[in-house]
């Protein structure tokens, strides 16, 4: 990839990254705390959905890891704390989830 297109890409996605993964979340934490249905169909929905929500957060901590974010270079430093924290917020609630659901890492 050229490194001047990969540099504009890695900033574009540091301005959005830090609002993308708290939405995700929060609409994770919002949907994951609902009761769960009592009936088999609507479980299962409930169940799958959460498994989206998760693999969403999963992506964006990978893209994070692509893009090498936080930028220890960057003059923001409560940019630089802030991404720190959702990302650790982001990686210690997919750990959870694994560890809930019994689900094994293999990445």
């Amino acid at each position: 990839m050229n490194k001047k297109i990969e540099d504009e890409s890695r900033a574009q996605i540091a301005l959005f990254l830090p609002d993308a993964i708290a939405r995700a979340l929060t609409s994770y934490h919002r949907f994951a705390e609902q009761s769960v249905p009592d009936g088999v169909k609507e479980f299962s929905a409930h169940h799958s959905a959460c498994k989206v929500a998760i693999a969403h957060v999963e992506l964006l901590l990978k893209l994070a890891r692509w893009a090498d974010l936080p930028d220890a270079q960057a003059d923001d430093h409560n940019g630089r704390m802030i991404m720190t924290a959702l990302l650790q917020e982001a990686e210690a609630e997919v750990l959870a989830y694994n560890e809930r659901e019994g689900v094994v890492d293999i990445t």
